[in-house]
């Protein structure tokens, strides 16, 4: 009970230093050292979990490919690749109405802290077009901005998944994860979008030329997944390619300064400080062993998806990052001895949990500087959320339910 008090106490830090203008890495690193202090593991173990950053593959390759993709976003930003994308995407779909859904979906790719801020003026700008209101301008921008987390095998969600549990295959989180995006789509679609007339923009060029176009500008963003799938070539060894791409596209004018000058050290420092949190977890035998009590305790399943519901959901949205949330629910779920297709659904409920508490949360990076540059407050934001939130919480529900029911039939 004391361990479970010390890790309580440990994340009530986080919004409390957050609305103390605390940077989130600086207050992710303050949560680690209060709860490696607290959690009665010892010096020894805490300075080998220090070590494991930097000797542990899977903590190493989470590490270095979130660098990475820190630099490349920024250089895809300077050297206006991305731009580049976002203009020929219009010429190709030559309707706004799918330009203001493809684009926020297509600079999503690139995983970077508060990253809604590079879609909103494109959002915001073919918003106004539309007609639409600044309120679900802004639920547009954050709605189909956040579908490619759960796709893109380097977002960091799915590297601290793969960090936690090397044991499940990231490729099969992602297809149950298509489930989720599915009901974004179909959502954002059907409460934001529906009643809005299409307008077309005037299309220019040939078609195949403009698909040219858009498979050489945005190669940077895929290329690094097509030869980890393909070759199996871990994702910090393949972003190198990424990064030969984005070279070979750009104008080369000071490409490693801005290369030097885009790199996150903030974003590095925040996962490192949820990776030594998740290990310090793990370490904590009386918490593990109070979890494991819990989870046994009525020997019912539902039991187990209610403590991942709840805990998942809770730590998302007092956090507002999803990583932080499947740092403690993770370790957890690792400790059920679970098989390998119900360990599977577990991770994909508890991403889908996580990924909701963290999405609604008011310390939502992406939510603040999107509502800044659109000028909504958060009432105004939460207001067009009404349906969305209680719809998409019982998609996953659903989700779940049937795929429960598909391994009890096989």
């Amino acid at each position: 009970m004391k361990q479970l008090i010390v890790v309580i106490l440990s994340y009530l830090l986080i919004p409390i230093l957050i609305r103390k203008k605390v940077k989130l890495s600086y207050t992710l690193l303050i949560t680690a050292a209060f709860l490696s202090a607290l959690s009665g593991i010892g010096g020894e173990a805490i300075l080998k979990i220090l070590r494991s950053l930097f000797t542990s593959t899977s903590s190493l390759n989470t590490i270095l490919v979130v660098a990475m993709v820190s630099i490349l976003g920024g250089l895809m930003k300077h050297y206006g690749l991305l731009e580049r994308v976002v203009e020929t995407l219009q010429r190709i779909t030559g309707n706004k109405k799918v330009s203001i859904i493809l684009i926020p979906a297509l600079i999503g790719v690139l995983i970077v802290p508060g990253g809604a801020m590079l879609s909103a003026p494109f959002v915001n700008t073919i918003g106004e077009e539309l007609g639409i209101i600044p309120a679900r301008r802004a639920a547009i921008n954050l709605v189909f901005r956040h579908v490619a987390m759960f796709v893109l095998p380097f977002s960091t969600s799915l590297l601290v998944i793969g960090s936690i549990l090397p044991e499940l295959n990231i490729y099969k989180i992602i297809g149950l994860n298509l489930v989720m995006i599915a009901a974004m789509l179909l959502l954002g679609h059907q409460l934001f979008l529906k009643e809005v007339k299409v307008q077309t923009v005037e299309k220019s060029g040939p078609r195949l030329k403009d698909l040219k176009d858009l498979l050489v500008y945005s190669s940077p963003i895929y290329i690094c997944v097509l030869i980890n799938l393909i070759f199996g070539i871990p994702f910090y060894a393949a972003m190198l390619a990424s990064l030969a791409m984005a070279y070979i596209l750009s104008d080369k004018k000071d490409f490693v300064k801005i290369g030097k000058k885009s790199f996150n050290g903030h974003i590095v420092l925040t996962v490192m400080a949820v990776l030594v949190m998740k290990d310090v977890i793990i370490h904590m035998e009386d918490l593990m062993g109070l979890v494991n009590a819990l989870f046994s305790a009525s020997g019912s399943i539902l039991t187990v998806f209610a403590v991942i519901f709840f805990t998942s959901l809770l730590i998302g949205y007092i956090t507002g990052y999803s990583v932080a949330s499947l740092a403690v629910t993770l370790p957890l779920i690792s400790e059920l001895g679970a098989s390998l297709g119900m360990l599977h659904i577990y991770t994909y409920f508890a991403f889908g949990c996580a990924f909701i508490g963290y999405f609604f949360s008011p310390l939502h990076l992406c939510q603040a500087f999107t509502l800044q540059l659109m000028g909504v407050t958060t009432n105004e934001l939460y207001a067009q959320y009404k349906l969305y939130a209680p719809l998409l919480i019982g998609a996953l529900i659903v989700s779940v339910a049937v795929m429960l029911g598909i391994v009890a039939l096989v």
